[in-house]
């Protein structure tokens, strides 16, 4: 719907009663507010002088705060040709409120900036019973000349004084998700991500709680380029003032090409990404899981191809870049016999040469594949299994056809191709660019029979490119990103049944935009069992854990596991990854007849718990482990939605005592739950035991690990 139409059909519905409890509304008006509400948390916009202020954000029952009315609080904040952008400069024009899909409903808000011919729609999302809300802002030149967008953060919050803590998601290539929490005192605290992908060094992701109040407040932002997030107080000026006594201003949003402005053209308008907020009087947990509910009831893609979780082989580690169809088919005979439901073949099925430099270049090597990649898909379905295949769709090395032949498809920058390493990106807002790949898949899905592909991301872009015209609008990563999710929606669409796996060195491009538009993404290139430990645990406390997927490989990266290991060190490298979806990639055909035996037990245990892990609410009953030096003991619980059944993930790492005894949380009160260790019974106890005394679980030396199941 254009801005225009919109605001015609909200003079009309102004005309008409407020949405109330006769739509069963989760969105009301009224005393002079909008109020917002989904599973017991309130987001309330007050009409002040006809501007929209935030009123309250928190728990309905829990403890909370109220902005007085000669100080209301504001929940947009910007700038646009030097002119501030906060409700006082914004006019509230027009309103309405929809009900949408399983249970959400839409209230959009209709602002005009009262000096610069500048429309802000504000759209609001109450997501069912999750608990979750989302913002989406999109803004319209409505003058005759060009405006220049300086900021308007996705999210921007005024909250209430108190004192704060901050936790963050950090890391890099093989460090992803790395679990920081410190405490905000005066100043500013500043995040800013400019390598062109969205998690290359940290998440846009942020939790905060306030100590004094007792509420935890978490967001995230939905977009897989640059963006900026910062949390500022200023010291309180007066004597006898604490810091704590000053709100604290949080922002979340996108940042422009070269982290400068957006140019809006006359009568353009332009979409900025969507964040998701919640607030929980618990802890992190019980905040971050109401996002990871909105995430799976209303973000993540489903195919019922990957329901329940596929376990995969995928054929990287023990074959990086160097395959050949024998070794391959060695490799499928024995992963079907373990019991892969998948065999993807990784990067190195198309070069001669270099996987990097000749990418873009999808046929098959006619050295390795003397009969085309048809024959190992035939043989991998031939023994139950789907096949699937690696792409790096968005990219091209500079030694391959495709880049010698369109240089000019590439990102530039002065007149050339942007070229990092050895690959150059791909411009998905071109039309020649998306009809190409189109191509690609096409082909790929009909002559090997594709039920699952893999698409990498191996380039940090960064943020200076060349304009489409003579002016730097500062939108040429915006625009790129969006025709890529619609590229992916397209491909979605066209095979329902294909799994979509997202991939960027492992896990650099993994947020809640690109969580819409694929089926589950790759956690880390990092596979090390001891290093991998804090993957599953950073990875679970963003995201559902059914999108996390990482795999079994072995002692190193070259996929080898030693055949004179005790069994329960077996037990840890194959437990490691079970913390979302399952894979192996391993030299499974050098394995004597015990670890296969070992493997198939673990992998028949993943396939008995995956239900629950699938939809799970997700618990992190230890502290966060360090990520090469991982110490003392990490436990994960993972309860299912009817609070039924449950499993507990327990790890003891180096430093660490024989036992550990975990105090379980989202049990049903009042229920007796049967508990199994490893398979084996170990009795029933009742919610409240296993809350307060607790569940000793004992492994007999350092790096084992058990699964505990509870029903």
């Amino acid at each position: 719907m254009s801005l225009i139409r919109l605001v015609r059909f909200t003079v009309a519905v102004c005309l008409l009663p407020a949405a109330g409890s006769s739509l069963g509304s989760e969105i009301e008006r009224r005393n002079g507010a909008w109020e917002l509400k989904s599973a017991g948390v309130i987001y309330r916009l007050r009409v002040q002088d006809n501007s929209l202020w935030l009123d309250y954000f928190g728990p309905e029952s829990g403890p909370g705060w109220k902005t007085p009315k000669d100080a209301p609080a504001a929940d947009i904040a910007g700038r646009a040709e030097g002119q501030g952008l906060s409700p006082a400069e914004l006019l509230l024009v027009g309103h309405d409120v929809r009900p949408g899909a399983s249970g959400s409903q839409t209230g959009r808000f209709l602002l005009r900036h009262r000096r610069l011919p500048l429309e802000i729609e504000a759209v609001y999302g109450v997501w069912g019973d999750t608990g979750v809300f989302t913002r989406r802002l999109t803004v319209t030149n409505r003058g005759d000349k060009a405006l220049r967008l300086e900021s308007l953060p996705a999210l921007a919050l005024m909250l209430p004084p108190g004192e704060y803590e901050l936790s963050y998601l950090w890391g890099g290539w093989g460090q992803e998700r790395q679990l920081a929490t410190e405490r905000l005192g005066p100043g500013r605290r500043e995040f800013i991500s400019n390598r062109g992908r969205s998690t290359s060094m940290f998440s846009p992701w942020f939790g905060l709680r306030n100590a004094t109040l007792g509420v935890t407040f978490v967001a995230q932002l939905a977009w897989s380029g640059n963006w900026q997030m910062s949390f500022e107080r200023l010291p309180a000026g007066w004597p006898g003032r604490l810091i704590s006594d000053k709100p604290l201003e949080a922002k979340l949003g996108m940042e422009f090409d070269f982290g400068g402005s957006l140019s809006l053209p006359p009568g353009v308008s332009r979409e900025l990404p969507e964040v998701a907020f919640t607030a929980s009087a618990g802890d992190l947990d019980n905040a971050a899981n109401q996002l990871h509910r909105y995430q799976r009831n209303h973000v993540i893609p489903r195919t019922p191809s990957n329901d329940p979780l596929l376990v995969q082989f995928n054929s990287w580690y023990p074959y990086p870049g160097k395959l050949a169809v024998a070794e391959l088919k060695r490799c499928a005979d024995v992963a079907g016999e373990l019991g892969a439901e998948v065999f993807v073949l990784d990067s190195g099925w198309y070069n001669k040469v270099d996987w990097s430099k000749e990418l873009g270049d999808y046929e098959a090597d006619r050295t390795a594949f003397p009969n085309g990649i048809e024959e190992l898909s035939g043989h991998v379905r031939g023994k139950g299994m789907k096949f699937g295949i690696w792409v790096e769709i968005e990219n091209v090395g500079v030694e391959s056809r495709m880049f010698r032949e369109h240089p000019d498809w590439c990102f530039q920058y002065n007149g050339k191709p942007v070229v990092k390493g050895v690959r150059c990106m791909l411009n998905f807002a071109k039309p020649e660019v998306r009809k190409w790949a189109h191509a690609v898949i096409d082909r790929l899905v009909r002559d090997y029979r594709l039920g699952w592909i893999k698409i990498d991301y191996n380039i940090d872009i960064g943020e200076e490119f060349d304009p489409p015209d003579d002016d730097r609008p500062g939108d040429a990563l915006y625009n790129h990103i969006r025709h890529y999710y619609q590229w992916l929606d397209e491909v979605r669409a066209a095979y329902p049944d294909l799994v979509i796996e997202n991939c960027s060195s492992g896990g650099l491009r993994f947020d809640l935009g690109i969580l819409r538009h694929t089926h589950t993404t790759w956690l880390s290139d990092e596979v090390k069992p001891v290093e991998s430990v804090q993957l599953g645990y950073g990875c679970t406390v963003e995201f559902a854990p059914e999108v996390c997927n990482h795999w079994m490989v072995g002692e190193a990266h070259d996929g080898r596991v030693k055949l004179d290991s005790p069994p329960g060190w077996w037990d840890f490298l194959f437990r490691v990854p079970m913390n979302g979806q399952y894979g192996l990639s391993s030299r499974v055909y050098e394995w004597n007849d015990a670890l296969k035996q070992r493997a198939r037990e673990n992998v028949e245990l993943y396939k008995r718990i995956r239900r629950t892990i699938m939809g799970a609410d997700v618990y992190h009953l230890t502290p966060p482990p360090d990520n090469s030096r991982p110490t003392g003991w990490m436990g994960l619980q993972y309860v299912s939605s009817d609070n039924a059944r449950s499993v507990l993930m327990a790890y003891r790492l180096g430093q660490s005592n024989m036992q550990h005894v975990f105090r379980l949380r989202g049990l049903a009160k009042g229920k007796t739950y049967r508990v199994r260790v490893d398979g084996r019974p170990q009795g029933a106890f009742t919610a409240e035991h296993l809350a307060g005394a607790g569940l000793p679980v004992t492994l007999d030396a350092e790096w084992r690990a058990a699964v505990i199941e509870l029903e």
